[in-house]
């Protein structure tokens, strides 16, 4: 074969083991994204928790099987869209997707970590513990599936929670208040 050929054929097919990786770990990557801009825009008083949710949230999303990778971004879209709509107390906001986060992360590993070992191939050997393990794998499917839905429930009702003022934004609302709306 003609080097040139070859070498050329070298760096097509480099760029594509590169391309089918990112689009192996889209999701991966584009929760780092999320997560590193929140971290990045987040107080100080709240960053290191940020950060921590952040380094779960990336490697449960990296180890973890399907849906917590999708579920992962989701969470975090959401949070963006909470942070951007909810106008009265971001710093509980804030803290509420750190936490919701966290814990499906915390849940997604633990999954892994499940599912890895196969405690339920295990336990399923003695037929008392079987009986267990059916319940068990009832109770993480259906944890896998309801925390994001009630973490993007708790968003919602977030954002919600709280009506249009005919004075805008709480800041003029609370100066309204206090000048007695003399300017």
């Amino acid at each position: 074969m003609n080097p040139v050929i070859e070498r050329l054929v070298w760096a097509v097919n480099g760029l594509m083991v590169i391309l089918f990786s990112i689009g192996d770990h889209f999701l991966t990557i584009a929760l780092g994204i999320s997560t590193g801009a929140f971290i990045w825009l987040s107080p100080d008083e709240q960053r290191d928790w940020a950060i921590g949710m952040g380094v779960l949230s990336l490697v449960a999303s990296a180890f973890a099987p399907a849906p917590i990778p999708i579920f992962l971004v989701v969470m975090s879209l959401g949070g963006w869209a909470a942070l951007y709509m909810e106008k009265y107390n971001l710093p509980a906001t804030r803290w509420n997707i750190i936490r919701g986060i966290s814990l499906y992360a915390v849940l997604g590993l633990g999954y892994a970590l499940y599912k890895g070992f196969d405690v339920a191939g295990a336990i399923a050997t003695d037929p008392q513990m079987g009986q267990g393990a059916i319940y068990l794998n009832a109770i993480i499917g259906i944890a896998l599936y309801a925390i994001p839905l009630g973490f993007l429930v708790m968003l919602t009702q977030a954002i919600w929670a709280h009506p249009p003022t005919p004075g805008g934004d709480p800041a003029s609302l609370i100066g309204t208040i206090r000048s007695r709306g003399k300017d």
